[in-house]
């Protein structure tokens, strides 16, 4: 048996933007998926947290797969996933994730998952990228098969388009890499770890959970894209720009500026329709102390990333408007391989 986990990811700035191929700047965060994989003959996959099991053949499993992959291209014709999202609801993402990725590494055997972790779905934080990888490399170690963060990331890419329809492919890319990541969508994608320009840790953020959305990733980003294409693309720009100054404003620790950029981002994606009574309450609270916040992912609701200089004081405003802060580290290592 072998067990491996991927982190989550949060994006500091550039969500809904990345779509339209404008630069985003993500990090992984110290929230994990944990899978421990070995062979079977069959498809077995357990998942503590929600007292879920079942049992597949392995072509099953295959098959189910097999028959995502041939919605997600019929919903890509007709530009309407809705179809694959069905196929897929629920639970039976795990399947088609496992299905997928002994397709793709070519693994002749079935699979045992015992799956656990801390992330919680529908946040914004990269739930179902982080699985869709964790399953992967757990197959791939299993098996002995040599597939490097590359390859690892590419099978995640995958699962997320039966899940999301047309994602960036930066919440996997961040899950599976780790540290802060330059993401620009393209042919190809441009993939930047940021090691080098941001050497330090990035403090006295915190993360809240402001509700789970009441709308599915696909739903909030097809909401953006049916929006009148001129109003969109003005804030989808001013985003973009947003994020390249951020990148500069990092580099020189220029801490004032990054909080003025995350507003800045913030209200252009509320001007998208993307924000909640709560979110709007909580960043107006944070606002009043000289903070910045903004919703993170597909928006809608989930998490919400803060930041101010007096951590203590930013934390004292989200007690006080009835939340709970997550301090959690941001900048966390990838795909790693675990104890067992």
């Amino acid at each position: 048996m072998v067990k491996v986990s991927v982190p989550g990811k949060v994006h500091l700035i550039g969500e809904h933007a990345v779509v339209y191929g404008e630069p985003a700047i993500l990090s992984a965060v110290g929230l994990r998926t944990f899978v421990e994989a070995e062979r079977s003959g069959r498809v077995i996959i357990k998942d503590r947290k929600r007292g879920f099991s079942e049992e597949h053949s392995v072509e099953e499993a295959l098959d189910f797969a097999r028959r995502a992959s041939e919605l997600w291209k019929e919903g890509k014709e007709k530009g309407d996933f809705s179809a694959v999202r069905e196929h897929i609801r629920g639970d039976r993402f795990k399947l088609a994730a496992a299905g997928t990725a002994l397709r793709m590494l070519g693994v002749d055997g079935g699979v045992s998952l015992q799956i656990d972790g801390d992330i919680p779905p529908g946040a914004g934080l990269g739930s179902s990228a982080s699985l869709a990888l964790a399953i992967a490399k757990g197959i791939s170690e299993a098996y002995g098969v040599d597939s490097p963060v590359e390859e690892i990331n590419r099978i995640g890419f995958e699962v997320e388009k039966l899940s999301h329809g047309t994602p960036s492919g930066g919440d996997n890319t961040a899950c599976a890499y780790g540290g802060l990541i330059w993401f620009q969508k393209g042919n190809p994608n441009v993939i930047k770890p940021l090691r080098e320009e941001v050497p330090y840790r990035l403090e006295n953020f915190v993360l809240v959970y402001t509700g789970r959305p009441k709308k599915t990733t696909l739903e909030l980003v097809s909401h953006v894209r049916n929006l009148d294409e001129e109003f969109r693309n003005r804030r989808i720009k001013a985003i973009g720009n947003a994020t390249r100054e951020m990148l500069e404003a990092l580099k020189r620790r220029d801490f004032p500026r990054v909080k003025e950029l995350i507003n800045l981002a913030w209200d252009n994606l509320s001007e998208l329709g993307l924000s909640t009574p709560a979110a709007d309450m909580l960043i107006g609270r944070i606002r009043e102390i000289g903070g910045a916040a903004k919703l993170c992912g597909a928006c809608g609701g989930g998490i919400m990333l803060c930041y101010h200089e007096d951590r203590e004081k930013l934390r004292k405003v989200i007690e006080e408007a009835g939340f709970r802060p997550m301090e959690v580290e941001l900048g966390v290592e990838g795909v790693r391989i675990e104890e067992v």
